[in-house]
């Protein structure tokens, strides 16, 4: 097994892959050719779950090399030559062959905490190298943190970790086929290309056998069910940020659904739609094309995430989408919902928003975390080919953006808007390092959020905050969870605080 000296000089692996470790003592291995699919599989220490296996298969992403870095210990970089990585962090250099024409290459890598970041190849300036201006060197760079080991979190029985057992850092060389739409300006219409063919736009029932499954048949403008809906108060749930109605909610307990089944009659249903390419007026565009043309609804609302602000679109431009006498709205509640925005989704901040994501369906159950992946692994291969500007979906939620600039303006109703945030505390978690990182005197320092509360990608305040007449939404409206209750922007829903009150807040 390679030795790693703490020198700067590059160690050869094997296969022309070679590692620079400047600071860190220990040892690499590294394991060709896997096969992303099927059952778990076991690699040193890092045995990949199923979940991730069948995400990687079905974005095309094949497993080439995998690294296994065992750190006995760390010290200072050899004077001279320093290596930073993009965040401005001391990094780790993996050089890989570049791929045959019509490849691209992308590293995961869990460290020892289980954070998970993907690192994209680089140029000397630690810019990300689009395939268009890379040329046709025989390598690629990847720099990838060398953060410092911190204490895995603590685990219970409904937690798990996707890359399985931690203590070492693993990095995976991907390579995925580059289609025609991931080339040049066409890369802007990859990610609608493919929520077109994975995540179409529907309407779906919702009840206490079908609300954590994807296979149901979508409700049709003509369905005779939405006489059904219309007939008195329904429950209409909108997922956020790559995700779907079965995965979003699926930390409900099958009771809760029977409950709020029971609350309003077994009226309850919702609505997929895109979440990357389209921004939240498209979604609502898109929505009224769906809904049935004589048959008004009167609903309340559960939306998560960027769902929220597909909620206030039908809400606060109402009028602009022709849904006066359509759609009635009530009661609304925003749970872990940008309002105020995220920074995250800035385009200098968007790495560090998937990075955290990914990181944080390490606390959902199997079947979620593979949708969601994919639609993580999707936005990943559009950032790595410069189609930053297909991604309307994420950068509607920038602060002070353009986007959230349109909403708060003259409604038809004004429903209440209820609001659930969350308070996580990341020191000493996996989240402890995926921070925007700079170097200050080796001291790395969270330069996203400005140590404000959030639940790691929405600021706590930012749920009550926005612009228009309903808000601030008022304390007495909201509920917030300080960081004890451990609750991150993927897991609200699991949290019994959280079901308790959606039961208490919810009813005709």
């Amino acid at each position: 097994m390679p030795r790693l000296e703490g020198g700067s000089q590059p160690v050869i692996l094997g296969g022309n892959y070679k590692i620079r470790a400047p600071g860190v003592i220990g040892q690499a291995n590294i394991t060709k050719d896997r096969v992303t699919a099927g059952a778990t599989r076991s690699v040193g220490v890092a045995r990949e779950g199923s979940s991730l296996d069948e995400a990687l298969a079905a974005q095309g992403m094949q497993d080439v090399a995998t690294i296994d870095i065992s750190i006995e210990r760390q010290i200072p970089q050899p004077a001279g030559a320093t290596l930073r990585g993009p965040g401005g962090d001391d990094a780790i250099e993996l050089e890989v062959p570049a791929p045959k024409e019509g490849m691209d290459a992308v590293v995961l890598s869990v460290n020892e905490s289980g954070s998970i970041t993907w690192n994209y190849p680089l140029t000397n300036q630690n810019h990300i190298a689009l395939p268009t201006t890379r040329g046709a060197g025989a390598t690629l760079q990847f720099r990838i943190p060398r953060a410092p080991a911190v204490a895995p979190p603590a685990t219970g029985s409904a937690t798990r970790s996707i890359l399985g057992s931690l203590g070492r850092k693993v990095l995976k060389v991907l390579l995925y086929p580059v289609t025609d739409k991931l080339v040049g300006p066409l890369a802007n219409t990859f990610a609608g290309s493919w929520e077109a063919g994975n995540r179409p736009y529907r309407f779906r029932t919702v009840t206490p056998d079908n609300y954590n499954r994807s296979d149901i048949t979508p409700l049709t403008a003509n369905d005779a069910e939405w006489k059904r809906l219309g007939a008195g108060r329904s429950l209409f749930f909108v997922h956020g940020t790559f995700s779907s109605t079965h995965s979003a909610f699926a930390g409900l307990e099958k009771q809760d659904i029977e409950a709020l089944s029971k609350a309003y009659g077994g009226r309850l249903f919702a609505f997929d739609h895109f979440t990357l390419s389209h921004s939240p007026a498209q979604n609502v565009d898109e929505m009224a094309k769906l809904l049935p043309a004589d048959i008004p609804l009167d609903v309340d609302i559960v939306c998560h995430s960027r769902g929220g602000l597909v909620a206030r679109e039908m809400i606060e431009r109402a009028d602009v989408h022709g849904l006066r006498g359509k759609l009635k709205v009530n009661k609304v509640v925003f749970v872990g919902v940008p309002n105020a925005g995220t920074i995250l989704t800035d385009p200098s901040h968007m790495v560090n928003m998937i990075d955290r994501m990914t990181t944080a369906i390490n606390l959902l159950p199997d079947g979620p975390v593979t949708w969601i992946l994919e639609g993580i692994i999707s936005a990943v291969k559009v950032i790595g080919h410069g189609g930053l500007n297909s991604l309307s979906g994420l950068t509607s939620m920038v602060p002070n953006g353009a986007y959230l600039g349109t909403l708060g303006g003259a409604m038809i109703d004004k429903p209440t808007y209820l609001g659930i945030a969350a308070n996580f505390d990341a020191k000493a978690t996996a989240f402890d390092r995926l921070v925007l990182m700079r170097a200050a005197g080796n001291k790395l320092v969270d330069r996203i959020f400005e140590d404000a509360e959030n639940d790691l990608v929405v600021p706590t305040a930012g749920v009550a905050g926005g612009n228009g007449t309903l808000f601030p939404i008022p304390m007495t409206s909201m509920l917030v969870l300080d960081s004890g209750a451990g609750v991150t922007h993927t897991t609200y829903f699991a949290n019994q605080t959280v079901r308790d009150k959606l039961h208490a807040w919810l009813s005709p």
